[in-house]
């Protein structure tokens, strides 16, 4: 009796680990979505201020579709670490040894080690990132920018070049995309591993494909600040 009562124990709660790491999976899958076309957005900031805020004014124009996409956005940020920490800390408490987020097969890295860590990183700069772009003012003293041609408000462009002239907000956000690549990176071969797709004979090249989507975030989200840095300290102007 005691033996079946483990038994069924033991199965319960590897089917909620199983079913865990399922919601991290969808989640993380769901994120990387949001991030490719994310990054794309923010690479039209390369293009000049009207192509920029022509983009920016599109999305605007969603009104209060845009809004819910963001409140679910946070849903599923919210919904992928607090299932993250619940896994984390059930295998701790099962292997009695450091946490490694469902690691793919290859073997342990330091950003396996880290996931956890990069997680919360990247979810404190979501609400800051939203501070910066979202919430504060596209027509204020903010998006003003100094020397620029056109001597008056240049919208979401002027407070996007704005804010990167802070260097150590700048710092601290190429240090937050860079945490997003290394989590992302991760994170697919996890997902490709929770699905069943993580053979041996094709694991080298999902590997490969996560690496270099990862690091293409990475480098991608890192090139706006980099951009407005360098231009600001060349050319001079924002517009």
């Amino acid at each position: 009796m005691t033996s079946g009562t483990q038994t069924f124990a033991a199965g319960n709660a590897l089917s909620r680990s199983i079913g865990k790491k399922q919601v991290v999976a969808l989640t993380g899958a769901a994120l990387v979505v949001f991030i490719i076309f994310h990054l794309a957005g923010n690479l039209l900031v390369l293009g000049g201020r009207d192509l920029f805020n022509a983009y920016a004014e599109r999305l605007g124009s969603l009104g209060p579709l845009l809004w819910l996409a963001r409140a679910g956005l946070v849903f599923l940020f919210v919904t992928h670490i607090v299932a993250t920490i619940m896994l984390t800390l059930e295998n701790r408490r099962a292997r009695g040894a450091r946490y490694e987020v469902f690691a793919p097969k290859g073997g342990d890295h330091w950003a396996t080690r880290t996931m956890i860590y990069t997680g919360l990183l990247v979810f404190a700069f979501l609400f800051l990132h939203l501070y910066d772009f979202t919430l504060s003012d596209r027509e204020g003293p903010l998006s003003v920018v100094a020397g620029a041609t056109v001597a008056e408000s240049q919208g979401l462009y002027g407070l996007v070049w704005n804010r990167f002239l802070n260097i150590p907000r700048t710092i601290f956000y190429i240090c937050a995309v860079t945490a997003v690549g290394m989590h992302l990176s991760h994170g697919i071969q996890s997902t490709f591993q929770t699905i069943g797709i993580y053979h041996n004979q094709y694991s080298g090249v999902i590997d490969k494909i996560s690496m270099g989507i990862g690091v293409f975030v990475a480098l991608g989200f890192s090139a706006v600040p980099i951009f407005v840095v360098i231009r600001h300290f060349t050319v001079g102007v924002g517009s």
